[in-house]
């Protein structure tokens, strides 16, 4: 198929998954003020795990680029997740901090919260790929990764605003993040276009994207969480 064809296969592929985001328990309980705030706590230990590495993954990202052009534009993630330049916001991770700390948490009971074996796999899988795959591969998949995320951040953000009663400059992580991550799924369609072309390079973006969809829905499953 064409690399066009691809990418609206997967994108299909993807909608139908179990595992996306949005379609989590977790998320379903905090869109319906189910979740208690020490679940809460505890999943924001466990995201914040991630979130406080996405710098240093994406200069790793931009740095394995060889395209010209999506270079640059590989380069504006690295400025939107460090300072919120493209939003006009702030680092993401300050976001999550404020997020954080509008639940009661701060940097030392994030730092020492201990990693779960999900969010470990993660953390060795986004840091693998990156090695071990083309960059054009290792970037389309975030088809399956940060193009699911906008779905799941409404409904995480409309479950705080209305059961947990965050403030904006709370929420702002999730409000942000629903702008800025269209637009990186959308750069990951266009990589994937562009460079897609045989069969070997589809399957191999479609298994790292569907490892990561996978990985990154595990990380929310909360023990002792009950749907």
């Amino acid at each position: 198929m064409t690399s066009r064809e691809f990418v609206e296969h997967f994108k299909t592929e993807i909608a139908a998954h179990p595992k996306v985001r949005a379609k989590h328990p977790f998320v379903h309980g905090i869109r319906e003020g189910r979740v208690s705030m020490e679940h809460l706590r505890a999943w924001t230990c466990q995201d914040y795990k991630f979130r406080n590495i996405v710098p240093q993954i994406a200069m790793q990202r931009y740095l394995t680029c060889t395209d010209p052009e999506f270079s640059r534009k590989l380069y504006e993630v690295v400025e939107e997740e460090t300072v919120g330049l493209a939003t006009g916001s702030a680092g993401h991770i300050e976001l999550f901090m404020d997020f954080a700390k509008a639940i009661g948490l701060g940097k030392e009971e994030l730092e020492a919260a201990e990693m779960t074996p999900a969010t470990a796999a993660h953390f060795y899988y986004v840091e693998l790929v990156i090695h071990k795959y083309p960059w054009f591969v290792m970037m389309a998949a975030q088809i399956a990764a940060e193009g699911t995320f906008p779905e799941a951040t409404i409904a995480l953000a409309e479950g705080l605003r209305e059961h947990y009663h965050l403030s904006e400059e709370g929420l702002r992580f999730f409000t942000v993040h629903e702008e800025a991550d269209q637009q990186h799924g959308s750069l990951a369609e266009d990589i994937a276009e562009a460079y897609l072309h045989s069969p070997r390079l589809q399957e191999q973006t479609r298994e790292v994207g569907l490892t990561r969809l996978g990985l990154l829905y595990d990380i929310w499953t909360i023990p002792d969480f009950v749907v």
